[in-house]
């Protein structure tokens, strides 16, 4: 009896993106035909390879087939046939299906196919390669209408491409897919380009220590971004409701998207990158010197600069005047000093309870009077929109029954002007409705979340917080005297506001039936 020699079979099996997993070709259904192929052929199956990954039609780029050859290295003894379920799955290239040839027979691999018979005559060497050369007439046709299909999208402004960070890709019934921002990733980058292009982040690291301070990961699932992914966060016009790509020659115009920051931020930004802006913020600042660049030499009514001096078995912080021709030059204050003193002076501001809720009540007053105005200009603006709507209609319908030349131009014409008029009146109703959407409200309560307790929120606080809460509070820089401390405190307009609405004397504030409140505005003085 003739004993017959077992036949061992690798199965490989291919596609090309995630989607097809799914479809018709997915990796389950080739292993399935692989399997039914091996058993009529009496093979036995002893691995199965699977790629979800095209290459750019180079085997070598795909893990997959990289680990069937190192399989088959390490097998030598064992011949082995390969099966796939269509030559395209074999190489979409017609170099590297003849490169793939090539390692195969290094290996002693033989190659099957299910719609394929492999030949090594030079009459079957010559069809091979034409059947693998309309591999690669395909793939590359396909590449350019996928290019042509996300470049006209571009072109219409919408984004194709994967979602940047802050944003995902939903459908809409209109557009299609298009780009919505997500939470809080979104917030947490509005605010870190908004203080950048402010100054209260003066370098591209400031801002990473922001984004890391606010566990923000962006794409990097969990892993910490690096100042690489800053700059692209800066440099992207997406972000201010634009949409472009140079590679492809689309420049930027706007997106249908809703930005995250006004065009003038961005702008901004891009301004600072390029070094043609100067920044309030010092280069040098430092959380350990909160008030370095709000406090002034008093002699001089230059700021003062700060930095650590170290002694015998610790080191310590000082603040000096830095002006070559003050009096008064590098004579170190104490950075504990100085801070008490404005310390203290802070937990002076403190306006009565009723004071703060009467403001807050008038200022929402007027705000909500000015949003009836606002959102009265939009309803005219949509009412407008209809109307140019139905003539565009009308004028369509002119152009399609109207056989002189003459007059078709002229409702082209009109069509156009009523085509631009439209445009006008969409991005107008998009930015009322961007100011509508601001939360006024949550921003008024962080504002006077500051001014209920401002040494508080001084405390709790991190650098560029602090910054902010002094703009708040004060209208101009403290001036300080090493002997006599801190001048009187110039207020902010809120301050200045609070007090006219408790100062009965004045004409201009009308209280509405409300009793005027007590004459006294803070808890104590404002000098130190």
């Amino acid at each position: 009896m003739m004993y017959m020699q077992k036949t061992f079979a690798l199965i490989y099996c291919r596609v090309s993106s995630e989607r097809q997993k799914n479809d018709g070709h997915g990796l389950d259904s080739q292993e399935h035909r692989c399997r039914e192929y091996a058993r009529t052929k009496g093979y036995e199956i002893e691995r199965v390879f699977r790629d979800s990954f095209s290459g750019g039609g180079d085997f070598m780029n795909r893990p997959a087939m990289r680990s069937l050859l190192d399989y088959a290295d390490k097998n030598r003894h064992k011949k082995y046939v390969v099966i796939f379920d269509d030559l395209k799955r074999f190489a979409r290239d017609t170099i590297f299906h003849w490169n793939l040839r090539r390692e195969f027979r290094a290996r002693e691999l033989k190659p099957e196919c299910l719609n394929y018979n492999f030949d090594d005559s030079p009459e079957g060497a010559f069809v091979e390669t034409i059947f693998a050369a309309q591999g690669q007439l395909e793939r590359e046709q396909n590449k350019r209408q996928v290019i042509q299909k996300q470049k006209a999208r571009l072109e219409k402004g919408y984004w194709p491409f994967y979602p940047p960070p802050g944003y995902v890709q939903k459908k809409d019934p209109i557009h299609g897919k298009l780009l919505v921002s997500t939470e809080p990733e979104a917030t947490t980058i509005r605010e870190a380009l908004e203080k950048y292009a402010s100054g209260e982040l003066y370098e591209q690291m400031d801002v990473l220590r922001f984004l890391v301070s606010k566990n923000y990961y962006g794409k990097r699932k969990g892993k910490k971004p690096y100042v690489e992914d800053v700059k692209r966060l800066l440099m992207r016009s997406i972000y201010a409701g634009y949409v472009e790509y140079l590679p492809w020659e689309v420049s930027r115009r706007k997106g249908h998207h809703k930005p995250l920051i006004s065009l003038e931020t961005f702008e901004k930004i891009q301004k600072k990158l390029l070094g043609k802006v100067r920044t309030q913020t010092r280069k040098d600042a430092n959380p350990d010197f909160p008030l370095r660049g709000f406090v002034l030499c008093e002699h001089c009514r230059k700021p003062y600069t700060a930095s650590w001096s170290r002694g015998r078995n610790a080191k310590f912080g000082y603040y000096r005047c830095a002006s070559v021709s003050c009096l008064m030059r590098n004579k170190g204050v104490p950075k504990s000093v100085i801070e008490g003193s404005f310390g203290a002076i802070l937990r002076h501001i403190k306006p009565k309870p009723g004071v703060l809720e009467l403001t807050k009540a008038i200022t929402l007053d007027i705000w909500n009077e000015k949003v009836g105005e606002v959102k009265k200009r939009e309803e005219k603006d949509k009412n407008r929109l209809k109307e140019i709507l139905g003539e565009v209609d009308g004028f369509m319908d002119r152009v399609s029954k109207s056989k002189k030349e003459t007059l078709i131009q002229e409702y082209e014409q009109q069509i156009e002007r009523l085509s631009e008029e439209r445009k006008v009146l969409e991005e107008r109703i998009n930015g009322t409705q961007q100011k509508l959407s601001i939360s006024f409200e949550t921003a008024l309560e962080k504002v006077f979340e500051i001014l209920k307790n401002p040494h508080t929120q001084w405390e709790k606080e991190d650098l560029s917080e602090k910054r902010l809460i002094f703009k708040i509070i004060f209208e101009s820089k403290l001036a300080y005297d090493p002997q006599n401390g801190f001048g009187t405190a110039e207020l902010s307009l809120p301050l200045r506001v609070f007090k006219q609405v408790i100062d009965p004397n004045v004409q201009d504030v009308e209280m509405a039936g409300v009793e005027p409140a007590s004459n006294e505005f803070f808890t104590d003085t404002l000098h130190a």
